[in-house]
């Protein structure tokens, strides 16, 4: 039979074990806050990694959320107007535009398509009014 000292070890042990925290878990950090005390920034780890960065209207409605490499926009960015609707959606290589990139108007209609290229515009671009009509094209 286990004598009282090997069950208490052996409770505290794992006690222990649930306790200390995985340093590779996923986490957020509040970066910083509204003066009303709602977050305004945080940043999502992946261990000491920053994998992703959120930012938030002051009414705590989400405003932008994308992924980070190396400290820089990578991979797809959107973006949302206070009511929730998106306001845009931005393709993002190492911290330059590239790829696809899309506008809203605040009632969910588009407002510009165009893609980038190492952050410059190419090919054509599309803008459109609040209605949803194309008002002009540009091609570069």
């Amino acid at each position: 039979m286990m004598s009282r000292l090997t069950i208490i070890c052996l409770a505290l042990g794992g006690l222990l074990s649930c306790a200390t925290p995985d340093p590779n878990a996923p986490r957020k950090e509040v970066q910083s806050t509204w003066p009303n005390g709602d977050h305004r920034v945080v940043l999502a780890f992946r261990g000491d990694t920053v994998h992703e960065r959120l930012e938030y209207h002051e009414t705590g409605q989400l405003l932008s959320r994308g992924p980070l490499l190396k400290g820089e926009r990578h991979g797809v960015w959107n973006s949302y107007y206070e009511n929730g609707m998106p306001w845009s959606q931005v393709n993002y290589d190492r911290g330059e535009e590239h790829g696809s990139y899309r506008t809203y108007h605040d009632n969910g209609e588009p407002a510009i398509e165009g893609i980038f290229d190492e952050g410059t515009r190419i090919g054509t671009w599309s803008f459109y009014g609040e209605d949803g009509n194309m008002i002009k094209r540009e091609t570069r």
